[in-house]
């Protein structure tokens, strides 16, 4: 959508409010009282920082004694029928584009604006519909059964990126039927998971799992609950071992961390820590390297080499191998 020719049409409806307020010889505060609003909304449109409600051009062009056109001047045209209430016949009779209606929406009613989107959409179906992805801008003037439907349009066939989109304004029940419904048949719901409450997050976690789609859950690790992380992790840890929960790390308390890696030691040395070393706290991994160099000398930490303290190693060596010399 472009910002710049909607700040301009803003603009010369500021100009032309302060040019007739002028020359009727009005403060902003008498104008304002006539209005029955604050004389800063009055300020703010003659700066352009805001536009009139659409219901009080009327009353603005009744007081100016102008028409609702000469005071919107170059507004679209759209804009201009709907402060005379002649919006769906003028969209009936006029292509609108979706950026035209999108540069409107915020000025219309809520009934203006579901009224509108539905002609808009009626218009547009002979040319293959509206984009979801056009949608972006529309959305938060919408009702929100309007953006329910537009959601569940998203699922089959599945638009993860336009139900993304859309999830903020898409009502708690239609969100959580349609993360039920992915799961159910196996896709990822990463796109709406940071709008879910966090129990049913668990929940859908737990159905993963059990289905074993590990690569759809590890896409909402960072959005469940600490207590199901850690549940599923232990879970994970004892079918697929060490190797298993490599992308759970980054999430896990860091005593659950240390406690997997104490018995991931205790089953295996360090055989297989290069999954989980970037993630332990450096003393700590430090100390098990060194009972590793204790018990089985140097080649026992070489998967996890790279992420000791250097300094510390180096002086094991020489304190080991080279104190002879």
């Amino acid at each position: 959508m472009s910002e710049y020719k909607f700040q301009f049409d803003m603009d010369q409806v500021g100009r032309k409010i302060s040019m007739l307020r002028r020359e009727q010889n009005m403060t902003q505060m008498e104008l304002a009282d006539k209005l029955g609003i604050s004389f800063q909304a009055v300020s703010n449109w003659e700066r352009g920082n805001t536009m009139p409600d659409i219901g009080k051009l009327p009353e603005l062009a009744e007081i100016f004694k102008v028409t609702t056109d000469e005071l919107l001047g170059g507004a679209p045209g759209l804009l201009r029928s709907a402060a005379k209430g002649e919006m769906e016949r003028y969209m009936e009779e006029n292509p609108v584009t979706v950026e035209e209606f999108a540069q409107t929406a915020p000025l219309l009613t809520p009934a203006q604006a579901d009224a509108g989107f539905e002609k808009l959409t009626e218009k547009n179906a002979g040319q293959g519909g509206i984009k979801l992805k056009d949608l972006e801008d529309i959305l938060p003037f919408l009702g929100s059964h309007l953006v329910d439907e537009l959601a569940l349009k998203c699922v089959d066939p599945y638009d993860g990126r336009a139900l993304g989109g859309m999830a903020p304004f898409v009502s708690r029940q239609v969100l959580e039927q349609i993360a039920d419904r992915l799961v159910s048949e196996g896709k990822s719901i990463d796109e709406i998971a940071p709008f879910l409450c966090t129990e049913r997050l668990d929940q859908l976690a737990q159905r993963y799992a059990d289905a074993h789609e590990k690569r759809h859950l590890e896409d909402i690790l960072p959005f469940i609950s600490e207590k199901t992380l850690v549940r599923l992790a232990g879970q994970f840890y004892e079918t697929e071992g060490v190797r298993g929960i490599g992308d759970f790390m980054p999430f896990l308390p860091g005593k659950m961390k240390e406690d997997i890696a104490r018995r991931e030691y205790e089953k295996n040395s360090l055989r297989y820590f290069e999954n989980i070393a970037p993630f332990l706290n450096g003393d700590y991994l430090n100390a098990l390297a060194r009972e590793a160099l204790e018990k089985e000398g140097i080649n026992a930490i070489s998967p996890i080499a790279p992420f000791l303290d250097q300094e510390l190693l180096e002086r094991f060596v020489r304190e080991r191998y080279l104190s002879a010399e």
